[in-house]
């Protein structure tokens, strides 16, 4: 009992500190994103757009795949660690002399000569990543999240801070080339004093393939959703140029802010929480329930709400040269919508193993989606319809983790649609009450903040009122919280 106790601890405090790092970083990367986008040029981002795209491709083969395989294996030792760390490195080496080396080339595809140097500079990303993966596997095994908070917070306030004094001393894009370097940077630095695990340069072979039985699979996963992803920027950028992709990405990024805190702090508790109950599938299986609940709860709201003001907070804050920006935001709040389902369903499966299923899963979503920006771009010619694209794709994605879910770990459709259900529908109630304030003639300002008030109101009360799970526990959780706090004090 007391060991159940623990565990379910662990994971409560676990989603306690990661959404707390989550959060953080998340209020200081939107302060930043405003910041740089109010003094910098769409163009820039355009160049720092297509170079991210081909780093995070890169980074898939660096990050992804080995980290993964010692959170899962059950007794991963120094020895895994380290194993994983040498591949890592290694293949973080190669990959960054070969974009060093390809960068005039890709500068001259996309008629860019600035992204030579921000290629050959952001690409030092990928070495660092190589470390930082490692520790982050460590600490993630160790559930030991509270490590995460301080260090993502003070890599992420420093580069702030660093980011929008160059972008006031006019280095352009150069701002963003630091923000995004010096990040990981000190967070690599900050946890390698924090981490018990300490670099080795040990590589054993029997390890090695233990971990590639199950970690190539994975990296294949990531490799296909982030071409699914990116595909589209790289087409955006040589078809439309950089101001259209531009546009697109901010579009995409916003909405993309709250899913990718929500996603990242799933993975992070969920993959090892999920793994140790491997063998037990109906535990398995309620841990899940609870994952899609509280996570469909918190996010519904923000992106449906998000999607209705969109237009209003871009013109107050990001300035009207960004209102081109305004419909990709309302389709891809749509898009993310699906994302942290998806994400529970997928980190399900590869805890009992079935990183080959996902694999498939994502083949076949991958195949998809290029036929829908293959048609968008030379058919339809516009860029519009590669985000509609992209709400296509999210759809057949749902579609295949929940078909999936329902065999393999016996999480019902039916269930998973009773599950998901109560959070939209009143989102959707709040949505209306949202709109309609938005059409009050009232400045800017005073309509954002009414609109923001009255739709978190509504959706409280309405969740009172309908009893709605996600509510209920985090309530509990925060009560908890406090009470903990109460009683140290």
């Amino acid at each position: 009992m007391k060991n159940k106790l623990e565990k379910g601890n662990s994971v409560v405090g676990g989603l306690f500190w990661t959404f707390g790092e989550r959060i953080t970083a998340q209020l200081v990367t939107v302060i930043v994103t405003i910041v740089l986008a109010r003094i910098l040029a769409p163009e820039h981002y355009g160049i720092i757009s297509i170079v991210t795209v081909f780093i995070s491709l890169c980074n898939i083969f660096v990050s992804s795949g080995f980290g993964s395989a010692v959170v899962q294996k059950k007794n991963a030792t120094d020895d895994d660690f380290n194993t994983a760390f040498v591949i890592s490195f290694t293949i973080s080496i190669l990959l960054y002399l070969i974009l060093f080396f390809l960068s005039p080339y890709i500068a001259n595809f996309y008629h860019m000569p600035d992204l030579v140097m921000v290629l050959r500079v952001m690409g030092i990303r990928l070495i660092i990543a190589s470390l930082n993966t490692i520790q982050h596997a460590y600490i993630q095994r160790q559930m030991k999240f509270k490590k995460f908070f301080f260090a993502t917070l003070f890599g992420t306030v420093l580069s702030a801070i660093v980011g929008i004094i160059l972008a006031y001393l006019n280095f352009g894009v150069w701002a963003l080339v630091a923000q995004y370097l010096i990040n990981t940077t000190v967070d690599t630095i900050v946890l390698a004093f924090v981490c018990k695990w300490k670099v080795r340069f040990y590589f054993n072979l029997k390890k090695a393939k233990e971990l590639f039985s199950f970690g190539w699979k994975v990296l294949c996963t990531e490799l296909i959703f982030t071409l699914e992803s990116d595909i589209r920027s790289l087409i955006v950028g040589k078809v439309f140029g950089s101001a259209d992709l531009a546009y697109y990405d901010q579009g995409r990024k916003y909405p993309s802010l709250f899913v990718t805190n929500i996603n990242s702090s799933i993975t992070k508790v969920m993959l090892p929480a999920f793994s140790k109950e491997q063998d037990d599938i109906e535990k398995l299986k309620k841990m899940l329930q609870k994952s899609v609940k509280v996570s469909t709860y918190a996010l519904a709201p923000l992106l449906i709400g998000f999607a209705l003001l969109s237009d209003n907070f871009i013109l107050i804050f990001l300035t009207e040269k960004w209102l081109p920006a305004v419909p990709y935001v309302q389709i891809f709040c749509l898009v993310f919508l699906t994302r942290p389902f998806e994400n529970s369903c997928h980190q399900a499966l590869l805890a009992i193993g079935k990183s080959g299923i996902v694999m498939k899963i994502m083949l076949a979503i991958n195949i998809f989606a290029l036929f829908t920006v293959l048609f968008a771009v030379f058919i339809l010619k516009s860029v519009y319809f590669i985000a509609v694209g992209s709400l296509l794709t999210a759809v057949v994605s749902l579609s295949l983790f929940m078909i999936m879910v329902s065999i393999k770990i016996g999480y019902k459709i039916l269930d998973q649609i009773h599950d998901i259900f109560p959070p939209i529908c009143i989102s959707l109630i709040m949505g209306i009450f949202v709109y309609l304030i938005g059409m009050i003639k009232l400045p800017l300002i005073i309509l954002l903040t009414l609109q923001i008030l009255i739709g978190a109101i509504i959706y409280l009360l309405l969740s009172v009122k309908f009893k709605i799970y996600g509510y209920i526990y985090l309530k509990d959780r925060l009560f908890h919280i406090i009470r903990k706090v109460k009683g140290v004090c």
